[in-house]
């Protein structure tokens, strides 16, 4: 059963980028202005606080296979892009590495919202081992997050995050992990 959730998220992760690879291209997308974007910040570890500490995050978000749009009707302005990341748990607890796509919609010239999806790998338990420790069940999950985010100007952003990673129930135990911070993003 894990293999056949592996090969599931591989496979997601591929599709997805390949069926977009040329799409700000075909789509008539924007294909000018500021391409990529890295991100770091400190998140809350575990919010049922089943395990301890902070993580710092990392995340790169590229141009490539990005899709630019702008929402008929309302003029508001949007992007999809890959992204990949990871999380490291300064307590020695789970730690991840992610990918998968951002999805970023212009409420403002200075205010964004983001949703991502994606697939993580961990390095935490899978099985209890006690009341109180967390169980992932899986070592490659579903991995959604959102944001609201701030430009200080046209490079420089900060954003609150709160992401969640699951098995969606493919494994025996599905404590999920969910943590929640701050970022700071260098577009480019």
């Amino acid at each position: 059963m894990k293999s056949y959730v592996r090969g599931m998220l591989f496979g997601a992760l591929i599709l997805t980028g390949a069926s977009s690879a040329a799409c700000a291209d075909d789509l008539g997308g924007k294909t000018s202005g500021l391409t990529n974007e890295i991100r770091g910040g400190v998140l809350f570890h575990d919010l049922m606080s089943r395990e301890n500490g902070i993580d710092i995050n990392a995340e790169v978000l590229f141009r490539w296979a990005a899709l630019d749009f702008t929402i008929p009707g309302l003029g508001t302005n949007g992007m999809l892009r890959p992204h990949i990341g990871g999380n490291l748990n300064l307590s020695g607890d789970t730690s991840m590495v992610y990918a998968g796509y951002t999805l970023t919609l212009d409420l403002t010239d200075w205010m964004f919202i983001e949703g991502s999806f994606g697939g993580m790998a961990h390095n935490g338990d899978t099985n209890k081992t006690t009341s109180n420790s967390l169980a992932l069940g899986c070592n490659v999950m579903f991995r959604e997050s959102a944001s609201l985010g701030f430009r200080i100007n046209e490079r420089v952003n900060v954003s609150a995050m709160i992401e969640h990673s699951s098995n969606n129930g493919y494994c025996s135990s599905n404590n999920g992990l969910t943590n929640a911070g701050v970022r700071l993003g260098y577009a480019f």
